[in-house]
């Protein structure tokens, strides 16, 4: 029987209502038993316990697909993992390369050495930003690398990753939960990437409302601006932020790696790249936000599948797993369709469910591929 899907949560929910009942029947007749030990009746107990949790842990999965299957439970607690690598289009570095527009001119003056508010010791910092073009208002969290408020590197930009979290998920979820941070300063380490400046914007407006970062037009708030366009304007005026597109790149799991596709995709003058994690490409809402339909002028600009087979020049690094529901059916469309100069570069597990142990263990894998093909993203 399935991990997932009903089937296998209908025998918990049987299996625990059944054990419920017989233990209000037969803990009476133990408690007159002057014979039947107490733990006897404490290990009854137990196990109803037990079996609740259980079911509220199957239905949680069933719902969420944290584990996919009975294999990646397995691996998850045993370790080993079964994986392919797939390519389509073009290269990355071909792509990242590409010359789009023309690149933001540098702010008059020279930047200082600390952001706004900060001090020589703060590496994670919080800002309330205004957006000019989207009319929003939100919180950003900013991760500075080390050495970024050292003297010798007062001149020195430095490339951005923005961030983008799952749903429900909060911007501070790569700095906690997925602990970019630790996983860059390792990169940095290993000379396998660069120091990088992370940049974790709000993406939820009002807050729990899933957006899928589009621009909702009358009818709903403009994320995507307020993403792609408000939030790296901010960035070029308040921090030592590289300036051309080879030196932006997005990440996302879930929901965000969506939204870090999306931005790519269809801002490649801003992007050079995105790493999407169980991710999918196009807008997935929900019952109670819906601001346009897949039919519409909108949904079909947020079709990525589509744009694949007339694409930007961008590099995107793909996680996904066959057993994922959620991701694998769009990924698979997504490298069939692609074409040059679209480079993308998947990783395809046998058995992963939808987590984010799952993805942390991904990152350093990521991030070398960013710092190898994205030449803004390299060891210093």
């Amino acid at each position: 029987m399935a991990l997932d899907g009903t089937a296998f949560l209908v025998v918990c929910v049987l299996v625990t209502v059944g054990a419920f009942v017989a233990a209000v029947m037969v803990m009476p007749r133990l408690a007159r038993n002057r014979v039947a030990p107490i733990a006897l009746r404490s290990l009854i107990l137990i196990v109803v316990n037990a079996l609740a949790v259980m079911t509220a842990g199957v239905a949680l999965n069933d719902n969420y697909q944290f584990y996919a299957d009975w294999t990646d439970l397995s691996t998850s607690l045993y370790g080993g993992t079964i994986s392919t690598s797939s390519h389509a289009g073009g290269t990355a570095a071909q792509a990242a390369q590409a010359a789009i527009g023309n690149s933001p001119t540098p702010a008059a003056g020279l930047l200082p050495s600390l952001p706004p508010g900060a001090t020589g010791r703060d590496r994670v910092l919080r800002y309330t930003v205004s957006g000019s073009a989207s009319g929003l208002t939100a919180s950003v969290l900013v991760t500075l690398p080390e050495g970024y408020t050292l003297p010798a590197n007062a001149r020195r930009r430095y490339p951005v990753l923005e961030t983008f979290p799952g749903y429900p998920g909060d911007p501070a979820e790569w700095i906690d939960s997925m602990d970019l941070g630790g996983a860059l300063d390792a990169a940095v380490a290993a000379r396998t990437a660069g120091p990088v400046i992370t940049i974790s914007p709000m993406t939820e407006f009002p807050a729990g409302v899933d957006t899928e970062c589009v621009d909702g037009g009358t009818n709903g708030p403009s994320v995507e601006t307020w993403l792609t366009k408000d939030v790296p304007a901010w960035a070029q005026r308040t921090l030592r932020v590289g300036l051309g597109r080879s030196s932006w790149a997005t990440i996302g799991l879930s929901a965000g790696a969506w939204c870090a596709a999306m931005a790519t995709m269809l801002h490649p003058e801003q992007y050079a790249a995105a790493i999407v994690m169980g991710g999918y490409f196009a807008p997935e809402f929900s019952a109670s936000y819906r601001p346009f339909t897949s039919r519409s002028a909108a949904g079909r600009r947020y079709d990525l599948v589509t744009l694949a087979g007339h694409p930007p020049p961008v590099a995107l690094w793909v996680e996904t797993s066959h057993s994922d529901h959620i991701s694998y059916p769009s990924t698979f469309r997504l490298l069939k369709a692609a074409k040059p100069p679209l480079a993308i570069d998947a990783l395809v597990l046998s058995h992963a469910g939808h987590r984010m142990s799952l993805w942390a263990a991904e990152l350093p894998q990521a991030l070398a591929w960013l710092g190898k093909n994205i030449s803004g993203f390299g060891p210093a």
